[in-house]
């Protein structure tokens, strides 16, 4: 993955549009579709790399990572509401099997089995 379409996935999963998204971080949405659309990140101002960072609550390395990760095994990306639902379950201990039970049935029944 590179690191336009990492964050084209990231500003997706925190709802926005390219659009939006350049407004929420007072950028042009020139400037943002440029970067994101022409493989330009890596040619970008500091300060404008900052500002998509800081928007999309990620750290300047982690951005830097997925260059490195691309190679390796492929990262896992959560939306925000995936995120949410993660700490909800780890909350509600004692609705955890259920939830198990519910998502993976199948795989509780095949394991069972065996």
């Amino acid at each position: 993955m590179t690191r336009e379409s990492y964050l084209k996935k990231l500003i997706k999963d925190n709802g926005f549009t390219v659009k939006g998204f350049a407004k929420s971080i007072n950028m042009p949405y020139s400037t943002l579709l440029t970067m994101l659309n022409d493989a330009k990140i890596g040619n970008a101002s500091v300060d404008n790399v900052i500002k998509i960072c800081k928007g999309l609550n990620i750290t300047i390395q982690s951005l830097q990572d997925v260059l490195e990760a691309d190679s390796a095994a492929p990262q896992l990306v959560l939306s925000e509401h995936e995120k949410r639902l993660i700490c909800h379950y780890r909350e509600k201990e004692e609705l955890q099997k259920a939830v198990d039970i519910l998502l993976f049935s199948e795989q509780i029944k095949k394991e069972a089995e065996i």
